[in-house]
């Protein structure tokens, strides 16, 4: 007959070493995940204050070109002036057109649109915020991106007159930017 064989002591302590190796593993997965989720999410609103910020920037660039391309003696018409009730928004390209609208200039991906209304300059001779005495006026820019991202820029810009005309015939003084400025 055969000795019986002696029983091993380790058995249940190998599963139970397995386990607490396997639920470590576990944690250290799901932390990486909510790690990569973070980042990923920090991303992803950088990237939208970003478009935000272009799309802002892109409606002040239309309205510089708007105003260089339509000069008049003053800038009246096209403020937005307070109290209300203030002048109509000029029709610049692209101005409060939504993503994916007939003339919108920034690309559908990007899903983003700008609106801009102009302002007479704080500062200004005739003390009217309806009125330009100055041919300074503030550009306000509001740029609209994806996650309803927001950005506001404003560009204050001045029609120079040289004493002696120095442009071309058919194209009037240029315009200058005198400061910008970032609001959120």
């Amino acid at each position: 007959m055969t000795p019986p064989r002696p029983h091993r002591a380790q058995r249940g302590n190998s599963l139970l070493l397995a386990m607490i190796v396997m639920s470590a593993l576990g944690t250290l997965g799901s932390l990486t995940v909510v790690s990569v989720q973070g980042v990923l999410k920090s991303s992803t609103n950088d990237r939208s204050q970003a478009i935000a910020m272009y799309a802002a920037e892109s409606g002040a660039a239309v309205t510089m070109d708007f105003l260089r391309a339509n000069r008049a003696a003053d800038w009246s018409q096209y403020l937005n002036g307070s109290p209300p009730p203030s002048p109509p928004k000029p029709a610049f390209p692209s101005n409060g057109a939504l993503p994916e609208a007939t003339g919108n200039l920034i690309s559908p991906d990007q899903n983003a649109w700008y609106s801009v209304v102009i302002h007479n300059n704080p500062d200004d001779v005739s003390g009217n915020p309806n009125i330009d005495g100055d041919h300074r006026v503030v550009i306000q820019s509001t740029g609209h991106g994806p996650q309803g991202s927001l950005a506001i820029v404003e560009w204050e810009v001045v029609l120079t007159v040289p004493e002696l005309p120095t442009t071309p015939p058919g194209h009037g003084p240029p315009l200058t930017l005198l400061g910008w400025r970032i609001v959120f």
